[in-house]
């Protein structure tokens, strides 16, 4: 049935309007009230004394109870109107008083009452609550207003894009930081100011936000008005309609060109001292507070043969001493000094000169330390070596002294000896060895000279096995008391070299000297010579004595050093010197109880 069709049937049923208009008015939730001319109440609904309180009586007695005393005057006057004029007001917003005092907001649609006449007989108002309304807009409006404040005043760029990222908006922020005003930068497509490298990172943007309706954080390039290129960390926020469709784009941009220039500097930086930690010789870790290295320079393996400083490789002498070094830089967070030996992996010992210094933080707090260590074991070796020169000096100086008092008696002995010769004839043997031994006491003398200033060597070319032979001959006696057995190997050629005769036996009675003192009983001292390859021969000494202990051996040689009880700790001090004037090397491996190996290499005469 159409409406009309209703609208027709309807009206010729017999329907009792008086009674469809009170229902209508009972059954609204607006509050409707009807005044006559005089302003008095005839009729209120019950949602009226619902929405205000107020009662029929009351308003009876006070019919404007409901107004708040500074509105009474324009509320008579709305009323004038309508009743005067026969004005119909529609959407009037006022404010009214509850009963319990409340004041409420309320929109107000009022009319004239009239007769059949057409006669205004009175005034019909139907209220409606707006409080809620009101105060929703109104915070709107100030929020609103709050966001407007925020936008135009922050220095982030705010700006919004369409589907197509077409500029919509862009707060003026973006003057300070590109140089165009706002209409400027409106004006031109959004790609006509993104690096060119950049752009596909916005397109890639626009096809995620699209897909995926989430929020995302992107870095892009943008060019300054004067043409240099600015750095954005832009958050881009898909803006969605109520039935959850993408409807544009907010980005929110903060220019950090600063911070990466800053980064790039930093970048630079840390290469340039990367690069100089990589290539350095020194061995550059840094360390917590917990004693764990969080960084090692690659030189601790080229050196080391391992990848950081190993606390137990430190000499167990020297660990104490380090440990209490850490742990006072530990808490005192002052920069260490710490010289110790260390091992390496091939069993070498080193010398280390470490530098602890504390890291402090931006807060001032101590969290790591950097280590520098460097190798010194060149450096103590010169130190010892200038040690043993000033050692030198004052025992050249000694020398020569003893030297020339010594010298000065022996002459007049040797000139005795000498005159009484003949006097003596028949125990002239007597004499021989008397005189032999005096050009014995004076080779040693001279011996002395040696430490004294550089001697001229009178080189003569002579047979090796000859020296070696003469000097068995002359300890051979001491060796038969003592039950020792020297045993030569010789080779079957004979070897020339040239050498100072005396100084060359100097140095083989020295050694075998030493290996006579050191074979207690039953020992045996073996003398080899061998040719080696680049036109030199090896004499070896070997014997089967005490032995001195791998910490010793690197002090043989030191002026003053010995282990003997009568020794003066200079022999092997001349025997290093002489052997060395003869463009040779000598070398010395020794075990504790199993004996000494004595190898003197000394070219040969063509």
């Amino acid at each position: 049935m159409d409406k009309e069709t209703l609208r027709t049937s309807l009206s010729k049923e017999q329907i009792d309007m008086k009674e469809l208009l009170q229902s209508l008015v009972e059954t609204t939730t607006d509050a409707i009230s009807i005044r006559d001319m005089q302003g008095n109440i005839l009729l209120i609904n019950c949602a009226f004394e619902q929405f205000y309180g107020w009662t029929y009586q009351d308003l009876l007695h006070d019919p404007y109870c409901l107004v708040p005393e500074p509105s009474i005057t324009e509320t008579k006057e709305l009323f004038r109107l309508i009743k005067s004029f026969g004005k119909k007001i529609s959407g009037y917003e006022t404010v009214r008083k509850r009963k319990d005092g409340t004041i409420i907001q309320v929109c107000l649609t009022a009319s004239p009452i009239r007769d059949s006449a057409g006669n205004i007989v009175g005034t019909s108002v139907i209220a409606r609550d707006v409080t809620y309304r009101k105060l929703a807009e109104e915070a709107l409006l100030e929020s609103e207003a709050k966001y407007r404040i925020l936008v135009e005043n922050t220095n982030d760029i705010i700006s919004t894009y369409d589907l197509n990222m077409k500029k919509i908006f862009v707060s003026p922020s973006i003057e300070l930081h590109l140089g165009y005003t706002p209409y400027e930068y409106l004006q031109k497509d959004t790609f006509a100011f993104i690096h060119p490298d950049d752009v596909n990172i916005l397109l890639d943007l626009r096809q995620s936000i699209a897909i995926y309706k989430k929020n995302k954080q992107i870095e892009f390039r943008v060019k300054h008005k004067d043409g240099y290129w600015v750095y954005l960390e832009s958050r881009c926020v898909p803006i969605l309609t109520e039935n959850n469709e993408f409807e544009s784009y907010l980005i929110v941009s903060r220019n950090i060109t600063k911070r990466k220039q800053a980064e790039e500097a930093l970048r630079k930086s840390e290469e340039q001292y990367r690069f100089i930690a990589e290539n350095t010789a020194d061995f550059i870790s840094v360390i917590d507070k917990n004693g764990d290295t969080l960084y090692s320079s690659p030189s601790h393996v080229k050196k080391l043969g391992t990848d950081r400083i190993s606390f137990h490789n430190i000499h167990p002498d020297d660990a104490p001493t380090v440990c209490e070094r850490f742990s006072y830089m530990l808490q005192s967070k002052t920069p260490i000094i710490s010289v110790y030996r260390y091992k390496l992996e091939n069993g070498d010992w080193i010398y280390c000169e470490s530098i602890g210094m504390p890291f402090y933080n931006t807060d001032g707090e101590c969290h790591h330390f950097f280590n520098v260590t460097r190798d010194i074991t060149e450096r103590k070796q010169n130190e010892e070596l200038l040690l043993r020169t000033e050692k030198l000096s004052v025992i050249g100086e000694l020398a020569a002294s003893i030297a020339h008092e010594i010298r000065n008696p022996l002459t007049s002995l040797k000139g005795f000896i000498q005159y009484l010769q003949p006097l003596i004839s028949d125990n002239s043997n007597f004499t021989d060895i008397m005189l032999s031994e005096l050009d014995r006491i004076n080779f040693i003398v001279s011996e002395l000279l040696v430490l004294a200033k550089p001697q001229k060597l009178h080189v003569k070319s002579i047979l090796l096995h000859s020296i070696i032979e003469n000097v068995v001959k002359f300890l051979e006696s001491e060796a038969n008391l003592n039950n020792i057995e020297i045993n030569t190997k010789f080779l079957n050629k004979p070897i020339i070299i040239n050498c100072e005769e005396n100084q060359l036996k100097q140095v083989f009675i020295n050694i075998m000297k030493n290996s006579l003192d050191a074979i207690s009983a039953n020992g045996k001292i073996n003398i080899q010579t061998k040719l080696l390859s680049d036109n030199q021969v090896l004499i070896r000494f070997s014997d089967n004595g005490c032995g001195i202990s791998q910490e010793l051996l690197p002090r043989l040689g030191e002026p003053f050093y010995t282990s003997k009880e009568k020794g003066t700790g200079l022999g092997l001090l001349i025997s290093n010197k002489i052997i060395k004037d003869h463009q040779g090397s000598i070398n010395i491996t020794s075990e504790i109880n199993k004996g000494t190996i004595v190898e003197i290499t000394l070219p040969i005469s063509s």
